[in-house]
């Protein structure tokens, strides 16, 4: 069994996962060229199948920043 890093969460998880089991994100990533799929990787900036140059979707997420919140005046 492979353990890998959720791309959008980070969380570890089971290469027999089909989404991550804390997000929910989906684990896979389907060619647009060729339909072949492959377990999601971050250094993956081609098909492995085809050779088609895959979108920037691929890159690390940014951390998620939370929302400011102001004071409130009374």
């Amino acid at each position: 069994m492979n353990v890998f890093k959720c791309p959008k969460c980070g969380k570890t998880t089971s290469s027999r996962e089909k989404f991550c089991i804390d997000c929910g994100e989906p684990l896979d990533i389907h060619c647009p060229e060729c339909g072949d799929k492959w377990r999601f990787m971050f250094e993956n900036k081609f098909c492995p199948s085809c050779g088609h140059k895959m979108k920037a979707a691929a890159e690390p997420p940014a951390p998620e920043v939370p929302p400011i919140r102001k004071p409130v005046k009374k």
